[in-house]
């Protein structure tokens, strides 16, 4: 999907792919004709210099040591990650003090709903006010905390702004080599919560995030491939004092299936210098969406 949305952007010029498999190497060349490397060294000997952009899409556990020599060798001015950063907080850290040792870097991070114009749109109207305080929240996910869960974890970070982990629930299965699936509870505030359920060992993938706030409620579904709003509405009863939602809520197409086509959409804006460019999911944001796992996995030890 990378190498897809790169080459179709107007923006981006795609100039090669580095992989120490063989097999993939050739795949690569056969669908893209561009040039491809079994090593960052061959990449260099070959001439090629002057690379702004790079995306390191490799399993978490390599990341660190990549992202090391992808900087000291090519100088990126941007790099994108994929998620999870890496398998654990300790190589978080690594990984983010890696990056940090060079301050004109720009590090951004593959949550992709975080780039969807339509995550804008929602991130405005409870920005603005017009939501109301948030009350209760309900994110369900399978596959792996870290490999899936993450995603929805990260999403509902950027909608709702810092959460802390308040207590545990349950423990899942392990999945992978490195993650599990488990449930528990955050907090916004004294008296807000957001769970997080783990489908566990039903073998489903599943990602939605349920946000009720005192107008209304958001609710993403179906691994965010739509986004459903309901406004809260007074009752047309005299005798009725509590408010209800609408019976027809509001859907908007979140148009997911162009994700990466819209992660380098606002890439595209950090390389135009807009000096009101946020970071849509930048590194420190992925910290604490990792910081977060972290003490969730933690309390079950």
């Amino acid at each position: 999907t990378h190498a897809r949305a790169v080459s179709c952007h107007p923006a981006f010029k795609l100039i090669a792919a580095i992989d120490n498999n063989k097999k993939a190497c050739d795949r690569f060349n056969l669908v893209y004709k561009n040039f491809t490397y079994e090593s960052i060294d061959s990449f260099l000997k070959n001439g090629n210099k002057n690379i702004d952009f790079v995306i390191i899409a490799v399993n978490p556990q390599f990341q660190p040591k990549l992202i090391e020599e992808v900087i000291s060798k090519i100088s990126p001015k941007v790099i994108l990650l994929e998620k999870p950063i890496a398998i654990s907080m300790s190589e978080a850290i690594k990984v983010n003090n890696i990056c940090k040792k060079y301050a004109n870097l720009i590090v951004c991070v593959n949550y992709i709903r975080r780039y969807l114009p339509v995550f804008f749109e929602c991130k405005q109207i409870i920005s603005s006010n017009k939501m109301g305080k948030f009350l209760h929240g309900n994110i369900v996910y399978g596959k792996g905390l870290l490999s899936n869960g993450s995603h929805f974890l990260n999403l509902a970070q950027g909608l709702l702004g810092k959460l802390e982990f308040f207590r545990k629930l349950n423990q899942g299965i392990s999945y992978g080599d490195f993650d599990r699936e488990l449930s528990f509870i955050l907090k916004k505030d004294s008296n807000s919560f957001l769970s997080m359920h783990s489908l566990c060992s039903n073998n489903l993938r599943a990602g939605e995030v349920d946000l009720w706030f005192e107008g209304g409620r958001i609710c993403w579904l179906n691994n965010g491939n739509s986004l459903y709003f309901w406004p809260r509405v007074k009752s047309d009863l005299i005798s009725e004092s509590y408010d209800s939602l609408s019976n027809i809520p509001t859907i908007f197409n979140t148009n997911i299936s162009k994700y990466q086509y819209f992660v380098l959409d606002e890439i595209q804006k950090i390389f135009n210098c807009d000096a009101n460019i946020n970071i849509n999911c930048s590194l420190d944001d992925c910290i604490e969406t990792m910081d977060l796992m972290h003490t969730a996995l933690t309390s079950y030890e």
